[in-house]
């Protein structure tokens, strides 16, 4: 499940990239840097569960799953409008 999430939200970022109509190296590494700020709390979240395994439910851990599933959610809408409107144009 969590390999699914981060491949969507890299999906998701790839093509909000190659929506981008200036892409210089300031806008790539922002982009790509956004992508990994916004894993991070998920990737923290698992390595933390696999460190210190509970056998009660581990709430942080679904927590950072939702953020991450909302961050993929909002990127990717943006990326498809984006992508809408630069069909339109061209």
């Amino acid at each position: 499940m969590a390999v699914l999430t981060f491949l969507l939200l890299a999906v998701s970022f790839i093509v909000l990239h190659g929506t981008l109509r200036n892409r210089t190296f300031s806008k790539s590494f922002l982009l790509y840097l956004a992508l990994f700020v916004s894993a991070f709390p998920l990737a923290y979240a698992l390595f933390d569960d696999n460190k210190h395994p509970t056998p009660d439910a581990n709430i942080g851990l679904g927590l950072a799953f939702f953020l991450t599933w909302g961050i993929t959610a909002g990127v990717a809408i943006v990326a498809f409008v984006k992508y809408l409107v630069h069909r339109k144009k061209a």
